[in-house]
Order: C-alpha cells, then structure tokens, then sequence
C-alpha cells in the first residue's frame, strides 16, 4: 500500500483493510506478553477476526503451517483459522484486535485440526 502525504505533514500508511462481513458492535484491542518458551494451544475462533501487530519476532502455528514473524508485521486470522503461539526463547510482546468482540468465541482444537471455512 502506498502511504499517504497529509497537508499538516503527517504520512499515513494503510496496513489493512479488511471486510468483515458481519454486524460490529463491538471491537476489542490488546496489549499481549507471552513470556520466554510460551507455547499456546491451538484454538480457532467462530466469528472474530484476529488481528495481531507483533513488536517481536514470533513464531505462530497457522492452519498447519509455521509461520515466522518479525517486529512490524501484521498476522491476519479470519474465523476458523487453527492457530496457537509457538515457543521462542524470548518474550513476545504483540497488540491483538479483535473485530468485531465476541466473548466466549475461543474454540481449543486438538493437535493437527484444521476447521473448514
């Protein structure tokens, strides 16, 4: 995406522009630490999209792909997307959003699942 000059001297970069597809009402954004060797389960969720901003490199299992991540990038997971943190011998510090907030919408997936969209 190409960043946009403002007249008071501002530049703006689009990192992400995302159709949802469903009713927001409510957003949720985190401010997340996973300590050094952290490995998450693997979980999807039913109707949120995920929308990590690593300040990090991480590692993250996706859909049965490993992913690896350096500081500034955006993962993007859409629902039903198996995912999970995967150990690094660091902390992880990364911002979450969360659109639209679904409580109670985290589903734990066995080892190996992958969910069909």
């Amino acid at each position: 995406m190409v960043p946009g000059h403002r007249p008071d001297g501002r530049v703006v970069l689009p990192l992400l522009d995302l159709p949802v597809n469903v009713p927001v009402n409510q957003t949720a954004i985190l401010f997340v630490e996973h300590p050094a060797h952290f490995t998450e389960g693997r979980h999807h969720h039913q109707s949120l999209h995920e929308i990590f901003y690593f300040l990090d490199a991480a590692d993250y299992w996706v859909n049965g792909q490993l992913i690896h991540l350096q500081p500034g990038d955006l993962l993007v997971l859409e629902p039903n997307d198996v995912h999970g943190a995967m150990p690094v011998p660091h902390k992880v510090r990364l911002i979450v959003f969360h659109v639209p907030k679904v409580p109670g919408d985290k589903v734990d997936a066995p080892v190996g699942a992958r969910v069909a969209s």
